[in-house]
C-alpha cells in the first residue's frame, strides 16, 4: 500500500491514477494518510473470503485442544498429543482439501477467465509487446481473435489471397455498421490496444483518419511483413465511404480480419526490430506513444517472436525448472536454518519461538515480498491488484500446505498441539485483513494499522504467554 499509494481526489474521492505526478510527495507522511491510497478490486476482496475459510482447520484442532487442556491442565505432552491424534487428522484432511479446492477453483478461473489477476497482467504484457514492437499483432492477438468463432461465418473469411489480405468481403463489410458484428470481447480488446495506437499514426495530417501511408507506417513498426499493395487493398476494402482513409471503427474491423486472416493462413511472422526498413524508410519510433498508466515488463527477448502456444511452453519449462531449484535449496538449507535460528536465541537469550516468529516469515515469503513490491511501485490498478493477489496467495498456501504438514507430523509423530493464543492470533489477523480488503480504496492510515498488526500479535503472544496461555 505505501508503495503503491496514489492521491485522493479531495473533490470526488476517487484516485489520480491519471495524474502526473500519481503522488504528491512535497506533503508530509502525516498528511498523506487519509489522502492517499490504493484501489481495492472484486477479486481481492474475494481473495480476502477465501482466506478466511482456508484459516478454518486451526479451529478443527484448536477447540478440541483448548478442551481437553481445560478438562484436564495435569496431562503431560504425550498424553496430549494421544488425544489430539484424531483431530489432528480431521484437521490435515481438511487443510489437504482446502488445498486442493484452491487449485481447483485456480484452475476453473483461468479456463473461464476469471482470475482477474492474471488477465490484468496477460493484456497489460501483450499490450507492451505490440506497442514496443516486441511482437506483431498477429503473433500476440491472433489465437484470442480466431477462437472467437461465433462472430462472423468462417467462409467469409476465405475470399483471400494467401497474404491474408483478399478482395472485397462484402459480406463481412457489411455487418460493418456497429461494434455487433465483432463479438464484444474481440471488439473491446482491439479498442483498447489499438486506439493509443491509431492516435500516434494519425499525424500526417492529424484528422481522425489513417491514410495507406500512415497504414504503412503502423504495420512495420507493428512488425507486420506486408506490401504497399496489401495495405491498399486492406484501406479500399474497409473504406466505406471510398475517400481513401479509413476511420477508427473501420480500422478496428480491418484489423480483426487482417489478424484473423494471416493468424489462420500462418504466414504472418515477426521481423526483426530496427529503425530503417528494406526500402530505406525510417520507422516511426514506437516507445514515444505514452500509455496512460501503464508499466509492465518486458517478455524475455527469446520468447518475444514466439508464437503464445511456444511461449507458454517455454514458460512452464522454465516454471518447473525453478520449482526444482527451489525445492533443492529448501532441503539443503532447512535444517541449518533451524540450528541457526536456536543458536541466536540461545545468544540473545531470547526464546527461540519469538526470534523465529519474527525472522522466518520474512524468509519463507521473500519472493512475494520481492515481488509484490515490484508491481506496487508502478501505480497501477493493475499492478496493486497482482501484488495484493500474490500475497492473499501466499497466504493461502500457509494456510493449507504449511498447516497440512504441521498436522501431520502432530499426528504421525504423536506431538502435542496447544498453541491457543498463537491460533488466536493468526485468525485475528486473517479476519482484519479480510474486513480491510472489503474497502474500496485503502488508505495509508490503513497500511499503517496493518502494519502494526505484526508487532502487535507478539507483543499479544508474550502477554498472554507470562499468564501461562501458551
Amino acid at each position: 500500500i505505501v508503495e503503491g499509494r496514489v492521491d485522493i481526489d479531495a473533490a470526488t474521492g476517487k484516485l489520480d491514477y491519471q495524474g502526473k505526478p500519481k503522488l504528491t510527495k512535497s506533503r508530509s507522511l502525516l498528511a498523506q494518510l487519509f489522502t492517499t491510497g490504493v484501489e481495492v478490486q472484486g477479486c481481492v476482496t474475494i481473495g480476502g473470503y477465501v482466506l478466511l475459510l482456508t484459516a478454518l482447520p486451526y479451529l478443527l484442532i484448536q477447540v478440541p485442544a483448548s478442551y481437553m487442556v481445560t478438562r484436564n491442565s495435569q496431562q503431560d505432552s504425550e498424553e496430549l498429543g494421544d488425544n489430539e491424534y484424531f483431530w489432528s487428522l480431521v484437521a490435515l484432511l481438511m487443510s489437504l482439501t482446502g488445498f486442493c479446492c484452491y487449485l481447483l477453483y485456480q484452475l476453473q478461473s483461468s479456463r473461464n477467465g476469471n482470475d482477474v489477476a492474471k488477465n490484468l497482467r496477460r493484456e497489460a504484457v501483450t499490450h507492451k509487446a505490440v506497442v514496443d514492437g516486441m511482437m506483431s499483432l498477429s503473433a500476440a492477438l491472433g489465437q484470442f481473435v480466431v477462437e472467437s468463432e461465433n462472430w462472423i461465418n468462417s467462409e467469409s473469411f476465405d475470399n483471400g489471397d494467401d497474404d491474408g489480405v483478399g478482395g472485397r468481403d462484402e459480406k463481412y463489410v457489411n455487418m460493418m455498421g456497429h461494434s455487433s458484428s465483432l463479438p464484444t470481447e474481440v471488439y473491446n480488446k482491439l479498442l483498447h490496444i489499438l486506439h493509443p495506437i491509431f492516435i500516434k499514426y494519425d499525424s500526417d495530417p492529424k484528422d481522425g483518419y489513417l491514410n495507406p501511408r500512415e497504414m504503412r507506417y503502423l504495420f512495420r513498426d507493428m512488425h507486420e511483413n506486408i506490401s504497399d499493395t496489401q495495405i491498399n487493398t486492406l484501406v479500399h476494402q474497409f473504406d466505406l465511404n471510398h475517400d481513401g482513409r479509413i476511420s477508427f471503427e473501420e480500422f478496428i474491423h480491418a484489423m480483426a480480419y487482417f489478424i484473423k486472416n494471416s493468424y489462420n493462413r500462418d504466414i504472418i511472422r515477426s521481423i526483426s526490430m530496427g529503425s530503417i526498413d528494406e526500402n530505406g524508410i525510417e520507422i516511426m519510433d514506437s516507445q514515444s506513444l505514452s500509455f496512460d498508466d501503464e508499466e509492465i515488463e518486458e517478455i524475455p527477448k527469446d520468447l518475444a517472436n514466439k508464437s503464445p502456444e511456444l511461449q507458454q511452453a517455454a514458460i512452464k519449462r522454465r516454471a518447473c525448472q525453478m520449482l526444482l531449484l527451489g525445492t533443492t535449496l529448501i532441503l539443503l538449507f532447512s535444517n541449518p536454518i533451524v540450528a541457526v535460528i536456536n543458536e541466536i536465541a540461545v545468544r540473545i537469550n531470547i526464546p527461540p519461538f519469538y526470534v523465529s516468529f519474527v525472522i522466518l516469515p520474512v524468509i519463507s515469503n521473500a519472493p512475494e515480498i520481492i515481488s509484490t513490491q515490484f508491481y506496487a511501485r508502478k501505480k497501477t490498478r493493475k499492478s496493486i491488484t497482482i501484488a495484493l493477489s500474490a500475497l492473499q496467495g501466499s497466504a493461502v498456501m500457509n494456510n493449507t500446505v504449511c498447516l497440512m504438514i504441521f498436522m501431520g507430523l502432530v499426528h504421525f509423530r504423536g506431538l502435542a498441539w496447544n498453541y491457543s493464543v498463537e491460533t488466536m492470533v493468526i485468525l485475528g489477523i486473517e479476519a482484519a485483513l479480510a474486513l480491510f480488503t472489503k474497502k474500496k480504496i485503502m488508505t495509508l492510515a490503513d497500511a499503517c494499522v496493518i502494519a502494526l498488526l505484526f508487532p502487535l500479535s507478539i507483543a499479544c503472544i508474550i502477554f498472554f504467554a507470562s499468564f501461562g496461555y501458551s
